[in-house]
């Protein structure tokens, strides 16, 4: 396999406009440093304390996104797994991610079918934000089961998505129910989401167990985001910033979690035969 390949069987053209015109045309508004430092290291941490140090043969990531407006997870990814592949709907989004992470096998390919992966093929599957972006709801359980395809037995699933308890994430949806296009509150098309009590039969009906579930980003995060946008992360204030943001995880610990947290975890395991 090449290192950057094209396959994308699934998507509808619509869709596939409306990707392919965000990473030729809006990505570069989203590439906002403080605030992608901010992402990456929350999913690092969580994604190193989860998995504890175990090192994988084949990892393999459902978009990239993070690796184009930020450093993503591909260092990290690339540290614990001999080989990485991500991949993406968008050719120009694959393409720009390929040219930030050459070491990062990429390919254009849809997630709801992936016919060009082997079942067993990897060993880690990290889906953040991924399975949320479809417009219909029957999507989310077959990508999971092209997932669990995909899992070699006894590999990891770590999956995240918007968590609709959250009340900003309710109301934000609910604005962008109607919008046909990108705006300023929701820059890209946000789809259908479920409750992590919902999530957690859909992923064990894939053929998966659950390990261990969670919420991830307590951070107000409209505000952050925008504010982070005039603060450079390398000075006093952005360092404080960031500081404090990664300190609002201590919501995790507390019962008010499923309101606070902005993302839904699951940590699910293929069984081995």
């Amino acid at each position: 396999m090449s290192r950057n390949e094209t396959n994308s069987p699934t998507q509808t053209a619509a869709e596939q406009q409306r990707w392919e015109t965000m990473a030729s045309e809006e990505i570069t508004g989203l590439s906002i440093p403080l605030w992608r430092n901010f992402c990456d290291q929350l999913h690092v941490r969580i994604l190193r304390d989860w998995t504890a140090g175990t090192r994988f043969t084949s990892a393999f990531k459902t978009d990239l996104f993070d690796e184009v407006v930020g450093a993503g997870l591909a260092d990290w990814l690339l540290s614990v797994s001999d080989r990485v592949e991500g991949v993406d709907v968008a050719a120009g989004i694959v393409e720009q991610a390929h040219q930030r992470h050459p070491a990062l096998r990429t390919r254009q390919a849809d997630i709801r079918n992936l016919v060009n992966h082997p079942s067993g093929s990897f060993d880690l599957v990290v889906s953040n934000s991924t399975l949320d972006h479809f417009a219909d709801e029957r999507d989310l359980a077959g990508a999971l089961a092209e997932l669990s395809r995909i899992l070699m037995p006894g590999g990891l699933l770590f999956l995240t998505l918007d968590n609709p308890r959250n009340p900003v994430v309710a109301l934000r949806n609910r604005l962008a129910s109607g919008w046909t296009a990108p705006g300023p509150l929701v820059p890209y098309f946000m789809g259908h989401t479920v409750p992590l009590a919902e999530l957690t039969p859909l992923v064990t009906a894939a053929g998966l167990q659950i390990e261990r579930t969670g919420y991830l980003m307590h951070v107000p995060r409209v505000l952050f985001l925008h504010a982070s946008r005039w603060i450079s992360p390398d000075s006093r204030t952005g360092k404080l910033l960031l500081r404090f943001m990664q300190g609002c995880e201590i919501l995790e610990h507390l019962p008010t979690k499923a309101w606070t947290g902005h993302f839904s975890i699951v940590l699910a395991r293929k069984p081995k035969p």
